[in-house]
């Protein structure tokens, strides 16, 4: 090989690598051209696995980069300066195609996200132990706990929610402080002591005669119920045939002898009317003295159903036991022996 070959070679081979290089630097540099818009947020919490070049992400969806990353000591706050492709965002436009929105645009439709509950958060990403940023509409955004005018932001301002990571360790913690406030110890004993009563009850004979006592009046009530249904359905029921039977009898005795009056006045001749009288008068009296048995029969019915009734309530365990023999004192003849 001769040196103008070398020199072709050696010529083509530079060649080579600066197109690659140029085109290495032109696809790395291309989003340097594009138009983005800025957005800040602050965190007071660490951010272990960000860093300048981490991804931000709008639901999922890559849409920038952190392009910064400031400490506020004396506040304990980390601001996060993050630059957007805003050609990811379109609107929608009625009767047109969807449209870019316009960077001059952009801030405001951020403000108005930000009223409606947008919010970043810092999410893991893998199990690389990276993080990057997440943007996303929360309902309810939790206030910062300082004054975001302190600090001079120079681009629209998104506030922060706790990371997954930072929210389970607060809670840990919360939990943990509340479980080492209880006193265990305390509670051991209390419970120790309640348990302690209850065998020293449970192992009482009072407490069996207790059952016992209950399960007595649980079955003497069953017993009584059942009496007080038959009792309802026979004695009662034949107590009130019996006075119906005896009232509808004085209703037709009435009526019969009205009957019979009427028929005897229109019969009658005013010659035969003093004689006629007399029998009518004596005829009047039979029947009054039998209205006045019948009525007798009721009124010692409704007395025998009230007394019924009276002696059932004083005294209940009748119904069981049926009604008591009167007591009587036996009486002693001449010679001690009893009569």
């Amino acid at each position: 090989m001769n040196d103008n070959s070398k020199f072709k070679l050696g010529l083509f081979i530079i060649f080579s690598a600066v197109i690659f290089f140029a085109a290495l630097f032109i696809l790395g540099m291309k989003d340097r051209f594009k138009e983005k818009a800025h957005i800040s947020t602050l965190v007071s919490e660490s951010v272990q696995g960000l860093s300048v070049g981490s991804s931000v992400k709008y639901q999922g969806v890559p849409i920038g980069s952190v392009c910064e990353i400031m400490i506020y000591p004396i506040d304990n706050v980390i601001r996060i300066d993050m630059e957007i492709n805003t050609s990811n965002f379109k609107v929608q436009q009625s009767g047109h195609a969807p449209v870019t929105i316009p960077l001059a645009d952009f801030n405001e439709h951020v403000s108005d996200a930000v009223k409606k509950g947008l919010c970043c958060r810092m999410e893991l990403e893998g199990i690389t132990g990276g993080k990057y940023i997440e943007l996303q509409m929360v309902k309810d955004v939790t206030p910062p706990e300082y004054d975001v005018t302190q600090f001079g932001l120079n681009y629209t301002y998104v506030p922060s929610q706790l990371s997954l990571i930072s929210d389970l360790r607060g809670s840990v913690t919360s939990i943990l402080a509340k479980l080492e406030s209880i006193d265990y110890k305390g509670v051991s004993d209390r419970t120790n002591a309640v348990l302690d009563s209850i065998n020293e009850r449970v192992n009482s004979p009072k407490f069996d005669e207790t059952i016992d006592n209950v399960n007595a009046m649980v079955s003497e009530a069953r017993k009584s119920i059942e009496n007080l249904e038959k009792l309802t359905n026979s004695d009662i029921r034949d107590k009130i045939d019996t006075i119906s039977q005896n009232v509808n009898t004085a209703v037709t005795a009435v009526e019969s002898l009205t009957k019979s009056v009427e028929e005897e006045i229109k019969s009658i001749e005013f010659a035969q009317i003093s004689e006629n009288l007399r029998s009518f008068l004596a005829t009047a009296i039979r029947t009054s003295k039998t209205l006045d048995e019948t009525l007798l029969n009721v009124d010692n019915g409704i007395d025998a159903l009230i007394e019924l009734i009276l002696y059932i309530d004083s005294d209940p365990a009748a119904l069981i036991q049926g009604k008591r023999k009167p007591k009587s004192d036996a009486v002693k003849t001449g010679d001690g022996a009893k009569r």
